[in-house]
């Protein structure tokens, strides 16, 4: 048996009545058709010893705060106890007690296990199509290099790179003179909105443009992408696809670029420009420099959720 914190009593609503600080969440619980992620969750968690478990849906809001606050597991259990805004977003009752912190690292064990992330993102990203919030003019794609969480391994004396112990599954590449190691963060973004459409996360060794087709949509304009994308293979997808093609030319060592070529460059960058500023708040609002979890999947079921609470966020004001 489940407790039941899905409604609040009148002493709940009021105590946690603050308009500063639930405004934005309660617009999110306004906007969001929250029961889709109930029912694509509700064949996980149910406790095997038979003590109540709490409801999936209070858990996943849970984390989207925990993603939002760049809060730790101990940090979220310790907020939902003290902070009444917060327990009225994820519908905790005043006199339930919180989630323990190991309970959320099972969760996210659940999530991975049952693959159901991805049908998440996918739930919003279609709630957001059917209000018109997605605009398909263009799709900007592009890469960022995302740390891992242990630190990193010597280099190995024959000069070659060296491997982790901790986290075999992260990779090393190199930007500029600087080499840096963990994951790579790739994102499809819608180019009106700057709502996050696509995303997938690689080792950071992955060259950013063999995952480009997974990042078109397809019913887009336009796509503008920086110059490692351009390949043959990458125009001949946006040709199939009947998409415009915004990839900025690259000079190869015996062809230098035409006027034109350098013309189209210097439009197409200040048109993708823009997905530089959703990097920058992931990393910066997030403090989404450096991974938290160890594996390719943990990654990308952060990824996940860091794209899920940009997006939420982004609805709020696109709904203003």
């Amino acid at each position: 048996m489940r407790k039941n914190s899905g409604q609040l009593d009148f002493a709940d609503a009021w105590l946690g009545h603050n308009p500063k600080l639930n405004q934005q969440l309660d617009k999110i619980d306004r906007l969001v058709n929250w029961r889709s992620f109930e029912e694509i969750m509700s064949k996980i968690y149910n406790s095997p010893s038979g003590r109540p478990s709490h409801p999936v849906l209070l858990l996943f809001k849970a984390l989207l705060f925990q993603t939002w606050h760049s809060l730790s597991d101990y940090a979220l259990e310790e907020a939902l106890d003290d902070r009444l805004s917060f327990r009225r977003f994820v519908s905790l009752s005043v006199s339930e007690k919180a989630p323990d912190h190991s309970v959320f690292s099972r969760f996210r064990d659940q999530l991975i296990k049952h693959g159901i992330y991805d049908l998440l993102f996918q739930e919003l990203s279609g709630q957001l199509e059917e209000r018109g919030l997605i605009v398909k003019k263009g799709t900007l794609i592009d890469a960022t290099v995302i740390e891992a969480a242990p630190k990193k391994p010597l280099h190995n004396e024959d000069g070659t790179t060296g491997q982790s112990q901790q986290d075999p599954e992260a990779k090393w590449t190199k930007k500029g003179s600087k080499y840096l190691f963990g994951y790579k963060a790739h994102v499809g973004v819608d180019q009106e909105s700057e709502l996050v459409r696509h995303i997938k996360m690689t080792p950071a060794n992955v060259f950013d443009g063999k995952i480009f087709e997974g990042l078109v949509s397809g019913d887009e304009a336009w796509v503008f992408a920086d110059k490692a994308y351009d390949s043959k293979e990458n125009h001949y997808i946006l040709h199939e696809k009947g998409v415009g093609n915004g990839i900025l030319y690259k000079a190869i060592w015996n062809k230098c670029l035409s006027e034109f070529e350098k013309a189209c460059n210097r439009l197409f960058s200040k048109l993708r420009s823009p997905v530089e500023r959703i990097f920058g708040t992931l990393k910066r609002s997030y403090r989404y420099r450096r991974g938290r979890y160890l594996g390719l999947k943990k990654n990308q079921l952060q990824l996940t959720l860091m794209c899920l609470a940009y997006n939420l966020r982004r609805m709020t004001k696109l709904c203003a």
